[in-house]
């Protein structure tokens, strides 16, 4: 294998990339944007949740959100409720008594600028004109929010049902003792048990980086093409064969966009991390690491999660969820995922050299990269699209169990994109994430071979395009 020369080429591809204009101003750009991105994902849920902020825990929880408005009609058509149980709305809430009727109420709401709500309550019959249900319909106006009307139709739910177990002979003494919080909640057996935060991030994660990861990999054996194509049909190629090895061509473009990809890589990976960690003090990443590193806000949180009836709240989800991710990136799963990164490069770009190579004229370019197109395409579809309809999954903390997803991680064409993730989440162990890494360099050795002996031969060739199943028979004569 005559590779003589490709340092050369490795050297000049690398400097007339990295000076043009066009890539400066599209990586000040591409950081710009994932400097903003992770900003904003971490300061705007703790802006906009302020209210449901630590300190809302801890110091307000005698906080009555019903105190918010101004007025509430009840119009108790169904004659459950009792004096004293309007007595406790009243302690709660401005309870108005209504002088008009539903509908006449109704009309005013929609043009009050005030916070009120018209509560209407009926009661469900049977055939034998028995009681066997009620149902509460609130009005309110434009300024309500939605959560202070789910607080009082929950509220009037619990005082009907009170109120119905007292009709029923039960006294209050054993009515308090049946109210106990209940939750349900689904885990496969053998499987790690997820909050809503860590099943929301074992969602995303994946979708985002193997996003990120094939606009990289992809656009840039997308770029090795292009560069091997213009310089063969622009007859360059046949002054730089002078003086270096074809097969030294494509090692030295494709090392040099691997280095430049891997370095952009680097980049936004850095300043991703570093605009999360300055926004951190200020966003709900400021929540967590304050609950990681205070004692005392922990067994505050801790109280708190009792009293809802042993509910985790959103910080310590939260902190959890951090806490698994950062497990993630332990030095060995760090080398592997730049490996990963690395070998997929080097998977795609030497097919996409191949193609490059492939055509005489640039017009046929955009159609050889046909199936290499469709190959990329395929591999982040693998990689993306089990993870979107394996979301019932994701709730028992079982998303290993989804076949095409395991597929996905073995299969050489989606699995620089899968894997990474995988790793990040521990979706997949040491040794098995070892052994799709194995079966990824497979891969890149086998298109190596391919590329070694058809290169040369079709580099040189000038007339049709060579299609790709006609450079798998030359390889396979050779």
């Amino acid at each position: 294998m005559k590779t003589n020369g490709w340092q050369k080429v490795f050297k000049f591809t690398l400097i007339q990339h990295i000076k043009t204009k066009s890539f400066i101003v599209g990586n000040i750009i591409t950081c710009f944007v994932v400097a903003l991105i992770c900003v904003l994902t971490n300061v705007l849920p703790a802006v906009l949740g302020d209210d449901n902020g630590i300190d809302s825990i801890i110091g307000d929880n005698n906080e009555n959100p019903l105190a918010e408005f101004d007025a509430v009609y009840v119009y108790d058509d169904s004659e459950i409720l009792a004096e004293d149980d309007i007595a406790q709305l009243e302690a709660l809430m401005h309870v108005s008594v209504p002088e008009k009727s539903v509908d006449e109420l109704v009309k005013e709401l929609e043009t009050s600028e005030e916070t009120s709500a018209a509560v209407q309550i009926t009661a469900a019959l049977g055939e034998d004109d028995t009681v066997i249900g009620y149902d509460i319909k609130t009005y309110y106006t434009s300024t309500a929010d939605g959560g202070e009307i789910d607080t009082l139709n929950g509220l009037l739910s619990e005082l009907i049902n009170r109120r119905v177990l007292l009709n029923a002979g039960v006294s209050p003494e054993k009515y308090e003792s049946t109210q106990i919080s209940i939750t349900t909640s689904r885990v496969e057996a053998g499987a790690k048990e997820w909050n809503f935060i860590q099943s929301a991030m074992n969602y995303f994660v994946p979708i985002v980086v193997s996003l990120v990861l094939f606009l990289l990999i992809f656009s840039y054996g997308n770029a090795v093409a292009q560069s091997i194509a213009t310089e063969k049909t622009s007859r360059v190629m046949e002054l730089l064969l002078t003086s270096v090895r074809p097969l030294a061509v494509v090692i030295g473009k494709v090392m040099a966009m691997c280095i430049v990809s891997f370095g952009q890589f680097i980049l936004i990976g850095v300043v991703g991390f570093a605009s999360f960690l300055i926004s951190a003090p200020f966003g709900w990443m400021g929540e967590a690491m304050k609950i990681a590193n205070d004692p005392e806000i922990q067994q505050a949180l801790q109280n708190a999660a009792q009293g809802l009836g042993g509910v985790q709240t959103s910080e310590m989800q939260i902190a959890e969820a951090m806490n698994d991710l950062a497990a993630g990136f332990s030095p060995l799963n760090i080398i592997l995922i730049i490996i990963i990164f690395l070998l997929g490069f080097m998977f795609f770009s030497l097919v996409a050299a191949l193609v490059g190579a492939s055509v005489s004229r640039m017009e046929d370019l955009q159609q050889a990269m046909g199936p290499y197109s469709i190959l990329g395409v395929l591999g982040m579809y693998l990689a993306y699209f089990p993870v979107i309809f394996n979301v019932d999954s994701l709730d028992t903390g079982a998303a290993t169990t989804n076949p095409v997803q395991i597929f996905s991680y073995y299969f050489p064409v989606s699995s620089p994109f899968a894997l990474p993730s995988a790793i990040m989440l521990g979706t997949l162990d040491t040794a098995q994430s070892i052994i799709a890494v194995a079966v990824l360099a497979a891969a890149v050795v086998l298109v190596a071979v391919i590329v070694s002996k058809v290169y040369e031969a079709i580099i040189l060739h000038n007339g049709n395009r060579i299609k790709f199943g006609d450079i798998l028979k030359m390889a396979a004569r050779k």
